[in-house]
């Protein structure tokens, strides 16, 4: 049977739209087609016309992938962006989301019924592609990933089967796409179990940093506030070196989900950490803490993660060492609490210990290659530990490898292998064991 697609469907390079679909954070693609599917019936003849006419196929939700997956050159792009809807199952607290759906429009429709999901830092992030690499957000330390949320997902398979994925239907596919990145199919439907959540305390203070070296008394202090907080605080630390008019800093970002009274205290030893160039605390809604991305693409930038178990003196200085090069800028964000109540084993995202997620950035010039050694880098990652897959820059097997356990890879490698035998859906970290 020939399939043929829709008109209102499909754009192609000088159509209105097309130019907005193929830019991403890393940069403008350049696909063969764009395909603005409303429906699952649309993604199943999208990926059918696609097989039909032997064309690479790339899918975008909010397109924030920084390994750049989403940036095509050729081929079919499946725009998920108009199946973003929000509605909640009756009077529970199920939600179901529209495969296209951001995390803002999420928050803002939840926002009036008293309830949030647990999901990245920005509005405009993809609920799907964040919670198929795990979803490490604010609320992490109170309910966990966003995947230990998820109830059930509608998945379209590479030869255009439509298959409702929970724990009691096609188990091995749901605890893949738990963390396995888009391996698997498209993800139109997903269906969350919310958490009542109204306003929250959300901080930013800013501490001066006469020297690279006075980070090290900071880090300190944050671990020790940290480390045994109570469940409904997650924060993250950021040092930042001189640039440009700027001067060297360390930022501290926290969200508490309970009110000013409740939050006192945490907030006086947060602002405690050194000396205080600025701070602002406010009660505000959830929804609002969302921060809107600047226009698409980003600064060109090379980026590495490690989740690290341990986050003691050698780990600390660790990551000092690699600030005082003077040429990367560090984030520390709490982890632990719900997300290590889950079994290593129960998904396919399998850091469950991990104490912190410990990211480097570092800014680049024309021409620089981002996959070059990072300064001071390896001394963190010699500590040991897994990376977060939707923080990885780069997709290759030595990505895999380093986003997941030996026993996860395998068993992401055998779901691949029965589901998607012909790698349709290339464009994810690739999960072929070897």
């Amino acid at each position: 049977m020939t399939v043929a697609l829709r008109e209102d469907m499909v754009l192609h390079a000088g159509d209105d739209g097309y130019q907005d679909a193929v830019t991403t954070v890393t940069g403008v693609g350049t696909p063969d087609i764009v395909v603005r599917p409303r429906s699952t019936a649309d993604v199943v003849d999208a990926l059918l016309y696609a097989r039909q006419e032997h064309m690479p196929l790339t899918v975008r939700s909010g397109g924030h992938n920084l390994a750049g997956l989403t940036q095509v050159s050729d081929g079919m792009l499946i725009d998920m962006r108009r199946m973003n809807t929000v509605e909640r199952v009756g009077v529970s607290s199920r939600v179901r989301i529209g495969g296209g759906a951001t995390w803002g429009e999420v928050a803002k429709a939840l926002s009036s019924e008293g309830l949030a999901l647990t999901a990245g830092d920005t509005a405009d992030v993809g609920v799907a592609g964040l919670t198929l690499g795990g979803g490490i957000g604010w609320m992490v330390r109170e309910y966990g990933l966003s995947i230990d949320s998820l109830v059930s997902v509608e998945l379209v398979t590479a030869d255009g089967e439509v298959l409702e994925v929970s724990d009691s239907e096609h188990p091995d596919l749901f605890w893949a796409v738990r963390g396995g990145g888009g391996n698997f199919g498209v993800l139109t439907r997903l269906e969350f179990e919310a958490h009542p959540v109204d306003k929250v305390v959300f901080g930013t203070v800013l501490f001066a940093l006469d020297s690279l070296a006075e980070a090290r008394p900071v880090v300190s202090a944050w671990e020790r506030c940290q480390r045994d907080a109570d469940r409904r605080l997650t924060s993250v630390l950021a040092l930042m070196p001189a640039m440009q008019d700027s001067p060297a800093m360390a930022m501290l970002q926290y969200c508490f989900d309970g009110d000013e009274d409740e939050a006192a205290p945490h907030v006086e030893a947060l602002s405690a950490l050194g000396t205080v160039m600025h701070k602002d605390i406010q009660y505000r809604p959830y929804a609002s803490i969302l921060v809107q991305d600047d226009p698409f693409p980003a600064p060109a930038a090379a980026q590495r993660n490690v989740l690290l178990s341990d986050f003691g003196k050698a780990e600390q200085s660790a990551v000092c060492d690699a600030f005082e090069t003077g040429q990367l800028m560090m984030a520390i964000r709490a982890l632990g609490g719900a997300m290590a109540d889950v079994p290593s084993s129960a998904t396919a995202f399998s850091a469950r210990n991990a104490a912190v997620m410990v990211i480097g950035t570092q800014l680049l010039a024309p021409g620089d290659d981002r996959h070059q050694p990072m300064p001071g880098w390896e001394g963190i990652e010699h500590r040991g530990g897994e990376s977060y897959v939707n923080w990885l820059d780069s997709a290759d097997a030595t990505a895999s490898r380093r986003a997941y356990s030996e026993d996860a890879l395998l068993r992401l490698a055998r779901v691949k292998a029965q589901c998607d035998p012909n790698d349709v859906f290339s464009k994810a970290v690739p999960v072929v064991s070897e």
